[in-house]
């Protein structure tokens, strides 16, 4: 992205309809080349040099007695992933994503370039997510609603990923971790989530690694997966990019600039709106971006530095136009700060320090009707009002040193060190105590942020890799392990049943084991096996829920009674997952992969409630409650993964993607009960399990055209099968509903609830098109479910349709640079 002067290149030029005709030159010092005694006509005008992507400009017309300046643009190959080749559509950067049909590395990973986030005019990251097959997302593309991702889940239908289900997956951006640990409001959920993707604009992005796999023990807070964002910078390119939709419109602009002391200085500007539902006023979404970073280098190239920093501010509104005075706002921004320094005193060794700062800053309010009756006051407006700020402190140092020997083989070690505090403080939770948000007889209260301690955690990890040669055969290992102690209080060195213990951890220590290898079986055919363990930090709104406050009747009059919700000593969780795949290079045009996988979870967070007086009596029975967060549930996950990839042949690329995901959750223990029919149903009832599974295919079609400056894509995505069941485990009994001779389980609220659910088949067709209208402007069209098709499926017991697709989606993007 470096606008710097290329010397030494070779500049040709060629007349298309004579092939004897020839000119060459090379361009000096400062960059110019020039060409004398030109013949009119039309031509291709190629810049060559090594190192950089060539690049042609076509159909390039010299009149008579004319001159012209010419830029032409080359790429340097540097961290492109040895890409086959690279040229511009209009200011798009076109690329083959990996010189091979299959990949190289130990660990599954998929990955995204700005070409193809620009080609697809995504918004945010969420967007940029469903360029990976089989990755379950919560909601449509765009700005509407929060976005957020779940790796290797299963949504049915027209449900949705919540909870443990995104939580798990780790989002990093330029090596910082953006999550929601440090988040302590349960006022919209009792569990976290995975953070809201709209927040991360794609204009911003440079690349996205997706990795499913077993990764080195160098990432860490994840249970299922790390998503990694890489931004742009390096004296980005000026380009001005507009994007216009029925539901989303907005601009960004990105620019860089040499700066003193030879460093450079990239910016990033986005805004972007959403307006929901055009027949509603006040229902809008604002996100206002901005993103810098200075780079440069020193110590004669040994140390390189990155100071970075960024400011998304988001305004959600709805104003309460509805029967049921439904209104709300979430002003809320986000600010991170960040320094990078890596040194490399030799060329087999780097240091690497990592140090940032995030905040986040909630101003949210909420508003509805609430029809309870207070005295002679027949319903009422609850409001409810959120202050606060969440701080995420990390640090990371890191020494990675790989030795080349003479014989080919290589080895490598990585050791680091990672600390990190999480803190909420702000006034909190704002509640009326008489005209209560959540109803005249809500256990819950106001309650202040200040009052919950932090979280400090820190890492240690080591790791060792090798590669051999084999009777000219390749052989690739890594093991690893790595030791995470979550919210430290000191030295606790001791041993117990669990193991020996380091440090007073009060929500765990965890040792991780990993390991990677990567066989040549034959030419061409790679045999990959993984197996490892993954941490997963809990939220402080898992560990510090606020009190329920019920009304108790003593001494012949009510007090209000305080029961707290605290769980200090909750733990985190973690996963085991084992994955095994076949890499086949069939020919050099063609690849295959199959990769089947295995992960199960234990001890994540769950809500448990207990009756009020349980303390006394376990066996009380009354509808007042209140609640902890337990350890209480798991999920087991498994699945298969095919590929077909082939290279562009003829300008055309061909990809074809099959997926089958099996998910089985539950807790364990019992759940209390307070409506029960003693004469056959318990007071503690065996918690229910659910699994879902489903079969999603997709087949992806490109055609690029350099001459033209075209790049067509069309996506084709079918699920075949798509099916959930909930295995109920109380007591049951025989009885005839809605004429059905039924078995009806304690915990059914209807009599189909323990039966399969089947969605059926649908399907969905996606277009895009990008076209150059010169040099370094570009109109890209796209077309999301191209034919309308809304996928209806009718629920067999309740006769009620839904829309399993979305409906059609289109937009039109406009950017050019200079």
């Amino acid at each position: 992205m470096d606008k710097a002067v290329i010397p030494e290149a070779l500049i040709v030029l060629e007349d298309p309809k004579d092939d004897a005709f020839q000119m060459e030159t090379m361009s000096d010092k400062e960059g110019f080349f020039m060409f004398r005694d030109v013949p009119p006509g039309r031509y291709k005008l190629a810049a060559l040099k090594e190192g950089f992507y060539n690049n042609s400009l076509f159909d390039f017309d010299v009149l008579p007695d004319q001159s012209y300046d010419v830029t032409i643009r080359l790429i340097n190959q540097k961290g492109r992933w040895n890409s086959e080749y690279c040229f511009m559509i209009g200011g798009i950067e076109v690329k083959a994503v990996e010189k091979d049909v299959i990949q190289s590395e130990m660990v599954t990973t998929r990955r995204i370039d700005s070409g193809e986030i620009d080609h697809l005019q995504a918004d945010n990251l969420g967007d940029v997510l469903t360029l990976v097959p089989g990755v379950e997302k919560s909601r449509q593309i765009g700005l509407s609603s929060d976005q957020s991702i779940g790796i290797r889940k299963v949504a049915n239908s027209y449900t949705t990923l919540s909870g443990n289900e995104t939580f798990g997956t780790t989002v990093m951006v330029d090596g910082n971790v953006i999550n929601n640990d440090a988040m302590i409001t349960g006022m919209s959920s009792s569990l976290a989530s995975g953070i809201d993707l709209r927040t991360i604009p794609a204009d911003d992005i440079e690349s996205v690694e997706v990795i499913t796999g077993i990764p080195s023990v160098e990432y860490s807070n994840f249970a299922d997966g790390v998503i990694k964002v890489n931004t742009k910078r390096g004296q980005v390119r000026s380009r001005l990019k507009g994007k216009f939709n029925p539901d989303t419109k907005g601009a960004s602009f990105s620019s860089g600039l040499k700066v003193p002391f030879g460093g450079t200085l990239d910016y990033h500007v986005n805004y972007a709106y959403s307006e929901r539902d055009i027949r509603k006023e006040g229902d809008e979404y604002h996100r206002f971006y901005l993103s810098t970073a200075y780079s440069g280098d020193a110590l004669d190239k040994k140390l390189d530095y990155v100071l970075k920093g960024s400011y998304t501010r988001s305004l959600d509104d709805e104003k309460p136009t509805d029967a049921n005075r439904v209104g709300r706002h979430s002003h809320d921004y986000r600010t991170t700060g960040g320094l990078i320094l890596k040194y490399k005193p030799d060329p087999q060794l780097v240091y690497s320090n990592y140090f940032n700062v995030d905040m986040n800053r909630k101003n949210n309010y909420r508003s509805r009707w609430v029809n309870d009756q207070i005295d002679t006051v027949y319903g009422y407006i609850g409001e409810l009002w959120e202050d606060g700020r969440e701080w995420d402190i990390n640090y990371k140092l890191l020494r990675d040193k790989t030795v080349k020997q003479k014989n080919g083989n290589e080895t490598g070690t990585l050791y680091g060190l990672e600390f990190s505090y999480q803190k909420n403080t702000g006034s909190g939770v704002h509640l009326d105590s008489i005209y209560n948000y959540y109803g005249a007889y809500s256990t819950r209260r106001s309650y202040s942020f200040d009052d919950y301690p932090g979280f400090p955690k820190l890492s240690v990890y080591g790791e060792r890799n090798w590669k051999w040669k084999v009777r000219d055969r390749s052989v690739e290992m890594m093991l690893g392990l790595r030791y995470d102690a979550i919210n430290v209080r000191g030295l606790d060195i001791s041993a117990g049943n669990d193991g020996i213990s380091f440090l007073n951890a009060r929500q765990g220590e965890f040792l991780s084991p990993r390991f990677n290898t990567r066989i040549e079986l034959a030419d061409g055919l790679f045999w990959r096996l993984g197996a490892g363990r993954s941490v997963k930090s809990i939220s402080l709104s898992h560990v510090y829920r606020n009190s329920a406050y019920v009304q108790t009747f003593i001494d012949s009059q009510w007090v209000e009674v305080e029961y707290k919700q605290q769980n200090p000593d909750l733990k985190s969780y973690y996963t085991d997952k084992l994955e095994t795949s076949l890499d086949w290079k069939a020919t050099d045009w063609l690849g295959l992969t199959l990769t089947a996988y295995y992960q199960e979870s234990k001890d994540q967070p769950s809500t448990m409630a207990y009756p009020v007086g349980y303390e006394i009596n376990p066996d009380t029975l009354t509808s007042l409650t209140y609640s902890l967060m337990e350890n209480t549930a798991w999920s087991k996950d498994r699945g298969v993964e095919f590929s077909l990839n082939t290279k562009r042949i003829k300008n055309l690329k061909f990809v074809f993607n099959a997926t089958y995901r099996y998910s089985l959750r539950g807790e364990e223990g019992r759940y209390y009960d307070s409506s029960v029919d003693t004469s056959w149903e318990e007071i503690w009832v065996p918690n229910p399990e659910t699994w879902k599974h489903k079969i999603i295919l997709g087949q992806q079609t490109s055609y690029i055209n350099q001459r033209l400056g075209v790049w067509l894509t069309v996506d084709l995505q079918y699920i075949p099968f798509d099916q959930k069941r909930t295995v109920y485990k109380s007591n049951s009994i025989e009885t005839v509903l809605e004429d059905h001779p039924v078995t009806l389980y304690q915990g059914m609220t209807y009599w189909y609830d323990a039966e399969r659910w089947e969605y059926g088949d649908h399907w969905v067709l996606n277009a895009r098109l990008s076209k150059s209208v010169g040099q370094n402007t570009e109109v890209s069209l796209y077309v999301n479910n191209v034919f309308d098709d809304p996928g209806l499926w009718i629920d067999p017991f309740r006769g009620s349709i839904y829309e399993l697709n979305v409906p059609i989606y289109y937009g039109l993007e406009v950017s050019t640079q200079w």
